[in-house]
């Protein structure tokens, strides 16, 4: 009796050059990219959980939207995060969700889903660079704060 087992292949290519990826050096650059990645028209609407892949020299590789949910929360699966950044070749990451409320103050679970992200990403060798909450008017970086 034979058996056939599949072959799991991944791939990835970017579709930009190097030189003309998105540099992301502060908190701030990462705002700035986020705000042009994000639904304005649905940001105080609904939560959404989004994911920036950075190279080893800090450029953005691409982003991806990890969940989106109500107008108070959002369920992160936090296995699809390391699918992604595992596929991508990402050396480290930022998360970023918004507060449809307009408040920048990071919630219990905020801080809890970080710390679980950032030593997962210490485990697999890919480390949290920061985690950003953004509202329609401004944002907070949680590494800032200390919370990651």
């Amino acid at each position: 009796m034979t058996s056939q087992i599949d072959e799991i292949g991944l791939t990835y290519k970017s579709s930009l050059p190097t030189d003309e990826m998105v540099t992301i050096q502060c908190p701030e650059d990462a705002y700035n990219l986020l705000l042009k990645i994000w639904d304005m028209d649905t940001i105080q609407i609904k939560e959404e959980f989004l994911l920036i892949l950075l190279n080893h020299d800090k450029k953005c590789l691409g982003w991806s939207k990890i969940s989106s949910g109500g107008s108070t929360a959002t369920i992160v699966d936090v296995a699809a995060i390391f699918q992604i950044l595992l596929i991508g070749n990402a050396h480290s990451f930022i998360i970023s969700h918004n507060h449809p409320s307009g408040t920048l103050k990071p919630s219990s679970s905020d801080i809890a889903l970080t710390r679980r992200i950032a030593d997962a990403g210490k485990i697999m060798g890919v480390p949290l660079d920061d985690h950003i909450i953004i509202t329609n008017e401004t944002y907070t970086s949680m590494r800032q704060k200390g919370l990651c």
